[in-house]
C-alpha cells in the first residue's frame, strides 16, 4: 500500500474528514437562528448540486474514496444538504451514499437566547443586573458563553463535534487498506472549532474565518494521531456593517 510517504505510516488507508456546511436558507435578520428550523432554500439545493463536483474531484485528485456514509447534523437544513449530496454523488460514483444524522453535529446552541434577535440578547442582558454587558464580538469569540441556560461557547461545540469526528473516522476498520475521505456536513462555527480542537486549525485565527454556504474544508488523520489541513481552505471573515 502506497501511504504517501509520510512518516511512520503502516498498512493502514489513509482517513480523511471532508468538513462541509450546509447550503443557503432563508435566515431572520439579525437573529441567532443557528437552531432555525427552516429549511434549505432553493438556492441552497442548487449550491450542493453544484459542489459536489468539486468535492468529488478534489477527492479524487488525493486519490481518496468517498466513503458510502454522510453524517449530518440533524437541524433540517444541514440534513438536506447532505442528502442532496448523497443524491449527486450517487449519479458520480455509481455507489449509493445515504445520510447518517448525528445530533452532536448541530451548531453551538444559545440555550433560552435561541431564535431571537440579537438586540434583543443584548436587551435581556441589561435588564439582568447580575450580569455585565456583553463583550464586542461576543458572537465570535470562541470561549464566550451566553450567561443564559443551555447555552455553548463555539468552543464547547467544537469539542463536540471533534470527539463525534474522531469517534466516527476511528469506526473505520483498522485493516481497510482504502484511503477514505467521509463527508461531515454540518455548520460553519461547529465545523470550524472543531478543527481547533483536533489540532489542524490554530485558535488565534479561527474567529477571523467563516465558510461559505456548501464550502469544504479536508483534514486528514496522521498515523501518528494528529490532524492537518490538507485541502480546501476556511474563507476570512468579512464583518457586516
Amino acid at each position: 500500500v502506497v501511504c504517501w510517504q509520510r512518516p511512520g505510516c503502516t498498512g493502514r488507508g489513509r482517513r480523511v474528514a471532508v468538513l462541509v456546511r450546509h447550503g443557503h436558507f432563508d435566515r431572520p435578520e439579525d437573529t441567532a437562528s443557528a437552531h432555525s428550523l427552516l429549511p434549505l432554500s432553493e438556492t441552497g439545493r442548487a449550491q450542493a448540486e453544484a459542489a459536489t463536483g468539486v468535492m468529488a474531484a478534489r477527492c479524487a485528485d488525493h486519490g481518496l474514496t468517498i466513503d458510502k456514509r454522510v453524517e449530518a447534523s440533524q437541524l433540517l437544513r444541514a440534513w438536506q444538504t447532505a442528502n442532496v449530496l448523497c443524491e449527486q454523488l450517487t449519479q458520480y460514483t455509481n455507489t449509493t451514499h445515504h445520510v447518517i444524522q448525528r445530533d452532536e453535529l448541530i451548531e453551538r446552541g444559545l440555550g433560552s437566547a435561541a431564535n431571537i434577535t440579537f438586540t434583543r440578547i443584548r436587551e435581556l442582558v441589561a435588564l439582568d443586573s447580575r450580569l455585565g454587558d456583553l463583550p464586542e464580538g461576543w458572537r465570535r469569540t470562541p470561549e464566550f458563553r451566553l450567561p443564559f441556560p443551555g447555552a455553548e461557547s463555539l468552543m464547547d461545540a467544537g469539542k463536540r463535534v471533534a470527539a463525534r469526528i474522531e469517534q466516527s473516522m476511528d469506526s473505520i476498520p483498522a485493516d481497510d487498506s482504502q484511503d477514505v475521505a467521509r463527508l461531515f456536513v454540518a455548520h460553519s462555527g461547529c465545523l470550524r472549532h472543531a478543527a481547533v480542537v483536533l489540532g489542524a486549525l490554530d485558535v488565534r485565527r479561527v474567529s477571523g474565518l467563516s465558510m461559505d454556504f456548501v464550502q469544504s474544508v479536508l483534514i486528514e488523520k496522521l498515523p501518528n494521531g494528529t490532524w492537518v489541513q490538507l485541502a480546501g481552505e476556511f474563507q476570512k471573515h468579512l464583518p457586516t456593517s
